[in-house]
């Protein structure tokens, strides 16, 4: 999860179109555990990235 804070923190402040869209990608592969912990915590991680979207 801190490699995907880190990407997250980094497209946001560069406005990356290319990491952005390697971020979505991360997220709908995660769907299946949305309701997990782990789901909730990447959610919270990526929620700046989809609101700069």
């Amino acid at each position: 999860m801190e490699i995907a804070r880190t990407v997250a923190t980094i497209a946001v402040e560069t406005r990356s179109a290319r990491m952005r869209r390697e971020l979505v990608a991360l997220e709908r592969a995660m769907r299946p555990w949305q309701d997990a912990p782990v789901g909730r915590d990447l959610a919270e991680i990526l929620e700046p990235v989809s609101k700069g979207s």
